[in-house]
């Protein structure tokens, strides 16, 4: 893929093409639905994920249920059911059409089996492993980008890390409370963030080198923040400049991914709304990078998605930039953007609440 383009779909039900179409401000703003699917039942869908290649979307819901579809041929492509363990944070991995994902019932019904993370393969529904090391139910799932390996964080305030090839993990690292991670674009570097709680309106963000993590962090950055709100997702520019924090309030926060400073906050409504894009259950952000880094899209209650274009964010400024409501935006009349994510592969990005939704740009 290249960093300042994305393959542009031809075909409104065929999203596959070899020409490639430079991501601009312009482009983003006629962007539209063009598939919508309801296989969830209309109960809230808390997580997407695209694979490696862009052909494939999954999602999770709370209607205990994995869904995938082609983003090749713009269908939905299969339904599994996890009736008996729920299903959040699922995530392809790099072999083939195998995801991990979290259960989600309550251990009085589940016999426990709530911090269990399960790897599947979506092509015959056989388990392939279990991850068993929590002692509460996991919140999130991470894939390392470049090795086969990943990291999850649990409400028991511990992040753990692990090899697809074995059951235990191979490393913990304490954080003291329920938080969210990503990795860095080669692997190298996790990011561990740690929302407020109670009165505090403060934040933290950690950087451990995955070689050397039991040492400590080698950054640590306080954020200032919303009292009460949820950190929902982390996540770095794939041009590895700045890293992102998915919050599920009115402000979201923009960092230099080397010294984590603060760049930017978002701020999408200056009233101290508490319940902005607050949901009953958890769900895996409203804000995504482009894959060339340059632009944000957020996600909005007010069923918007805003466009902020990030080229003027320099690591040495002196103070954060603002970034308020824009005429850059493109409205959804599918719902609200309560998840977005932008494929990596093409144009096209996905959103959710409880329809599944592809936009692309419309054809010139």
């Amino acid at each position: 893929m290249s960093i300042n383009g994305v393959k542009q779909p031809t075909n409104k039900s065929l999203i596959s093409s070899s020409s490639t179409v430079q991501i601009t401000k312009d482009v983003l703003t006629t962007c539209h639905p063009t598939k919508t699917f309801n296989y969830h039942q209309g109960t809230s869908i808390t997580s997407l994920n695209f694979d490696d290649s862009g052909q494939y979307l999954i999602s999770s819901g709370i209607d205990k249920s994995i869904q995938l579809y082609d983003c090749h041929k713009g269908i939905h492509y299969k339904d599994i059911q996890s009736q008996k363990y729920g299903a959040h944070s699922a995530r392809f991995t790099h072999e083939g059409l195998n995801c991990l994902y979290a259960s989600t019932l309550d251990p009085t019904v589940n016999e426990g089996n709530e911090d269990t993370i399960r790897y599947l393969s979506l092509s015959n529904n056989q388990y392939i492993r279990y991850f068993k090391g929590h002692k509460a139910q996991v919140t999130s799932i991470e894939v390392n980008p470049v090795h086969n390996t990943f990291g999850s964080s649990s409400y028991d305030g511990t992040v753990k890390f692990w090899d697809l090839k074995s059951s235990s993990a191979i490393g913990n690292i304490s954080v003291g409370q329920n938080s969210v991670i990503a990795f860095d674009p080669q692997g190298i570097v996790v990011a561990i963030g740690k929302y407020p709680i109670g009165n505090s309106q403060t934040g933290k963000i950690r950087l451990y080198d995955l070689k050397s993590f039991d040492k400590g962090p080698f950054v640590e950055v306080e954020i200032p923040c919303l009292q009460n709100q949820i950190w929902n997702k982390l996540e770095f520019s794939n041009n590895g400049k700045l890293l992102l924090i998915s919050t599920d309030s009115r402000e979201h926060y923009i960092l230099d991914a080397f010294s984590c400073k603060l760049l930017a906050i978002a701020k999408l409504s200056f009233r101290k709304d508490l319940t902005w894009m607050s949901t009953k259950y958890p769900y895996s952000g409203c804000c995504a990078f482009t894959p060339c880094g340059k632009f944000l899209l957020i996600g909005s209650p007010k069923a918007l998605i805003h466009i902020f274009d990030l080229s003027d964010l320099k690591s040495d400024q002196e103070k954060p930039i603002i970034l308020t409501r824009s005429n850059d935006i493109v409205k959804s009349n599918v719902g609200i953007p309560k998840i977005v994510l932008f494929n990596p592969k093409l144009f096209t990005f996905a959103t959710a609440d409880t329809t599944v939704n592809l936009w692309q740009p419309k054809n010139e």
